[in-house]
């Protein structure tokens, strides 16, 4: 039996660094060796025991975390032929089963019968090996660092909420929240052709961060009015398109105040089981267009289009590396909420 090294959570904040049995694939699977994995706030909460999924039994530990991730081809089972050994591959999340009605709809992200890598039901990327179904994996340029790639799974999250926007090049978009799904938007909002786009946050560093990644104007909610600021950046006309990143109750609560008549919402963050009062009457009169966006179901191939024609650019949001043996110690770092930590990678070899 072949073995490999792994961090395992074998319970809430019950890290163990050990070997375990290196995986074989099937005929349609490959195996990959994980280069490099991105760590979020979902990472954190599985480790810290607070994931949804998690709380609710529908996900169990033993688990090796990691679903943002890179990696190449090192095997492939004898049906492969999407990929080849040697490519650069990065991989969605959520791996359906491709038979069931609403996968057979277009939405597999919502697919009843879902696994989700490193997170629900499969082992994800903190492990120096990795089985992977071939249908569900996208090749990257040799251009693309490895530590580059692993960030086009939050990329692909950021995306798929602008391409809901349906963005013109007459918008003016509103991204509340500068972390790295929010970073990542005003990258995307601005490659679809946004006349403007605001970034809004109370971290200096975070919208100094949004600025240099393309953001036109920011609002500083430590110091500016929201209102006031937002009908100044848009001549009183308020926002057209609205991406609601922050998962905060208060930034839902607002967002229908910086809304322009007939304008569209998305919401992309999780206010983690806390409750949100939203004015109804003003998403009836100004005709609101409000919805949710999970996932990143069909746009892989464009986010990765987006790397490698340098329209996105996710390194500017590495702020630490850690080793794989090392992933505890980043989420501590996690832990502080600093906001000067945009993103850790862990760099698996």
């Amino acid at each position: 039996m072949k073995t490999m090294k792994a961090m395992q959570l074998t319970g809430a904040r019950s890290l163990r660094y050990q070997e375990v049995e290196r995986p074989v694939c099937k005929e349609n699977e490959v195996i990959v060796k994980v280069h490099c994995v991105g760590v979020c706030a979902t990472d954190l909460e599985i480790y810290q025991g607070e994931m949804i999924y998690f709380l609710n039994g529908q996900a169990t530990y033993p688990i090796i975390p990691g679903h943002e991730w890179s990696g190449e081809v090192v095997d492939i089972g004898r049906d492969v032929t999407r990929v080849k050994v040697g490519d650069r591959v990065v991989g969605e999340t959520t791996i359906s089963c491709g038979t069931c009605r609403t996968c057979l709809a277009g939405s597999y992200n919502l697919c009843p019968n879902r696994v989700e890598n490193g997170v629900l039901g499969k082992d994800g990327a903190c492990a120096e090996y990795m089985v992977y179904p071939a249908h569900a994996l996208h090749v990257f340029d040799p251009s693309i660092s490895y530590e580059q790639a692993c960030l086009l799974e939050p990329a692909a999250v950021s995306l798929r909420g602008i391409k809901r926007l349906e963005v013109t090049p007459e918008d003016s978009v509103a991204i509340i929240g500068a972390g790295p799904v929010g970073l990542l938007a005003v990258q995307a909002a601005k490659a679809y052709g946004a006349k403007q786009v605001v970034l809004i946050d109370m971290r200096e560093t975070r919208l100094r961060q949004g600025l240099e990644l393309g953001s036109d104007e920011i609002i500083d909610l430590s110091r500016d009015d929201l209102i006031e600021r937002a009908a100044a950046l848009t001549n009183g006309e308020m926002f057209s398109r609205i991406i609601e990143a922050s998962g905060s109750p208060a930034a839902v609560e607002s967002m229908t105040q910086i809304a322009a008549a007939g304008s569209r919402i998305v919401l992309l963050g999780l206010c983690g089981g806390k409750r949100a009062k939203i004015d109804l009457d003003t998403i009836v009169t100004s005709d609101l267009d409000i919805c949710g966006s999970l996932g990143s179901p069909g746009v892989w191939q464009s986010v990765v289009e987006l790397l490698e024609t340098k329209k996105l650019d996710t390194a500017g949001l590495v702020t630490h590396r850690f080793s794989l043996h090392e992933l505890e110690q980043a989420f501590s770092l996690m832990e502080r909420k600093d906001p000067e930590i945009i993103k850790i990678v862990i760099h698996v070899c």
